[in-house]
């Protein structure tokens, strides 16, 4: 029996072997040996939503106009001290990454926490989506477009919504987030397999992605999607006993 999933004429899916993951500890001085992402690679952070590299009023200066306001709109204040936390962590990463102060980094944002930036000097570029699930805010740092998902169980169905289940619903939402939620028609049972996977599909017009699950604590379940073939993924804030 065959394990490669069928999808809609025109698509295709196949089962391949997950690139390897590299731990690397999360704490306010950034990590000595983090850099740019190149292509092939991943950086994947993962914090509390009250985590932040420095004082709260320090990570305050760094947003930028239309980041305060933004905040200020939201009206639930628990989302919006989410929303800022992970604001100020993304400028803390991208400006190590930059070599420059936080409050420099330009973020363009492209909607639904999907952020693009360009180094000030060479004009690289990078792609970033931000996910949130439960206590957890998950960064996804890469060359080309991604997408990601982190699924929680929802309190008073946890019978339905088992550990296959959310992982197939965080697989989907992944690939959703980094098509811009684009409409495609595939078999839902393309991306079924239990237990974790990686996948490479080819969506014909909307092109070649992979696709992995993310290592989770307790019944949460993760995935990212992304516009090329990966070599190696780094899990920053990730412990190992996740890897078990």
């Amino acid at each position: 029996m065959s394990l490669e999933p069928e999808l809609e004429v025109g698509a295709f899916a196949e089962i391949r072997t997950a690139p390897p993951f590299t731990l690397v500890p999360l704490s306010r001085h950034f990590p000595r040996h983090t850099a740019m992402p190149r292509a092939g690679e991943l950086q994947l952070w993962r914090f509390r939503c009250e985590w932040l590299p420095v004082p709260v009023p320090e990570g305050d200066t760094w947003l930028s106009k239309s980041e305060r306001e933004r905040a200020r709109l939201h009206p639930n204040a628990a989302l919006r001290k989410r929303f800022i936390s992970a604001r100020v962590v993304v400028r803390w990463i991208v400006g190590n990454l930059f070599d420059c102060g936080p409050r420099q980094v330009e973020l363009f944002d492209d909607g639904s926490d999907k952020l693009r930036a360009h180094h000030p000097r060479d004009g690289r570029g990078i792609a970033i989506d931000i996910a949130y699930g439960g206590i957890w805010i998950v960064v996804g740092i890469a060359t080309s477009a991604l997408g990601l998902s982190v699924m929680v169980p929802t309190p008073g169905i946890a019978l339905d919504e088992t550990p296959e289940r959310l992982r197939r619903r965080a697989r989907h939402d992944s690939l959703r987030s980094a098509l811009r939620d684009a409409p495609i028609e595939f078999d839902h049972g393309a991306l079924a397999l239990d237990g974790p996977a990686c996948f490479r599909l080819d969506l014909a017009q909307h092109g070649e992605w992979q696709m992995l699950d993310l290592p989770m604590n307790g019944q949460l379940r993760a995935a990212v999607a992304i516009a090329q073939p990966l070599n190696e993924v780094s899990l920053i804030g990730w412990p190992k006993k996740t890897m078990q």
